[in-house]
């Protein structure tokens, strides 16, 4: 959990020296395979490359470990993984958590691309979806099955930019199913206008294509 002040965070987090090397910005690190000076260093490599040890491109480099770093400091949570985008965020989150026969919730104000993954995708894989009102409150635990595994939320929605009443939400799915896992895209709070851990959620999720890009020129996904 950050303890700065998120001025502070903001211009901070994700840049310790092992990223930044003595400049103000971590630095970019571009690279597939790596090269390690002793068995013994690439034996220490392989046992830690699933905790931020530089490994293999495909794990990370020192770019994603400074930028994952930052946004774990800036949401609070136990860590982050990267997406090549934020409906791939969405999708790979909601696919951790889910098997044939399962349940899910969704608020029928998501991305529209969330919409469609649940419908034309996790129908295919025997995943049920069930859409409910957005501005839905504690009457969300009438919708809850035994087999529900993930609520996923979005607020404010997407287009339409309603702010849903996330205590209440989490609390009635807390009540009648303790182990689900409650997810929310949090995109348009960016993490600083919402701090979604800190409201029960288990999982936020960003489409870093918005606000952390900023400029338009490319695309991430962050949860």
């Amino acid at each position: 959990m950050a303890t700065n002040k998120i001025d502070t965070t903001l211009v901070s987090a994700g840049r310790s020296k092992r990223y930044t090397q003595g400049s103000v910005n971590s630095v970019i690190q571009r690279a597939s395979s790596l090269v390690f000076d002793t068995v013994a260093d690439k034996k220490r490599a392989t046992a830690g490359r699933a905790s931020g040890e530089l490994f293999y491109g495909r794990r990370g480099t020192l770019t994603h470990f400074s930028f994952q770093d930052a946004m774990t400091e800036l949401e609070g949570g136990a860590g982050c993984a990267l997406y090549p985008c934020g409906a791939a965020a969405v999708s790979n989150a909601i696919l951790s958590f889910v098997e044939a026969g399962d349940h899910i919730l969704v608020s029928g104000a998501v991305y529209e691309p969330t919409q469609d993954f649940c419908s034309k995708i996790l129908s295919k894989l025997n995943v049920s979806t069930t859409y409910f009102d957005h501005c839905i409150g504690s009457e969300i635990g009438e919708l809850v099955q035994p087999n529900t595994r993930v609520v996923f939320l979005e607020s404010p929605a997407s287009i339409t930019m309603e702010v849903q009443d996330i205590p209440a939400i989490v609390a009635a799915v807390r009540a009648k199913a303790p182990d689900a896992i409650i997810m929310i895209d949090n995109t348009w709070a960016a993490g600083v206008l919402f701090n979604a851990l800190e409201h029960g959620i288990d999982i936020s999720i960003q489409a870093g294509t918005k606000y952390i890009i900023g400029h338009s020129d490319a695309m991430i996904g962050t949860a």
